[in-house]
């Protein structure tokens, strides 16, 4: 609970898509690598907190204002991502709770579906990234402000 939180406070300006850690790797192929996993079709079927929380976490909606709303939700992904690699972390503590397989299990599983999210916003990302250019180039930001 406290990294979904965490990911909350944490302010959008601290983060770049463009960068590491977010920035895709020549290997990802824009998120294309992430289709073998069959990320496509299961994707909608995980979770969603901004489904569980619509107030605190925005709605992955795209609405009519697209050139505004994309930069957020790209900023969102990189946000998403953050937390699930972070909560890698604390779950080992569960091998120091029980020895043996059942630690083995939970761990691995939990590892497993934090690393299904992972994949998520890395595949989602590139797309939104390559939208938001293809919109900028038709109608860059400046045009738009003086219009």
């Amino acid at each position: 609970m406290l990294a979904f939180f965490a990911g909350r406070f944490i302010p959008k300006s601290w983060i770049n898509p463009d960068f590491f850690p977010y920035k895709s790797y020549r290997f990802e192929n824009d998120g294309r690598f992430y289709e073998q996993f069959g990320v496509r079709r299961w994707q909608t079927k995980v979770l969603d907190m901004s489904k569980i929380f619509p107030k605190i976490i925005p709605q992955k909606k795209i609405n009519d204002n697209l050139q505004d709303t994309l930069p957020l939700m790209i900023k969102e992904t990189c946000i998403a991502e953050l937390i699930h690699w972070i909560l890698f972390v604390p779950v080992l503590y569960c091998f120091s709770l029980w020895e043996g397989l059942g630690s083995i299990v939970i761990v691995t599983l939990y590892e497993f579906f934090n690393l299904a999210y992972v994949m998520i916003q890395r595949y989602n990302r590139p797309r939104l990234i390559h939208t938001l250019k293809r919109m900028e180039k038709r109608n860059p930001p400046a045009a738009q402000a003086t219009a």
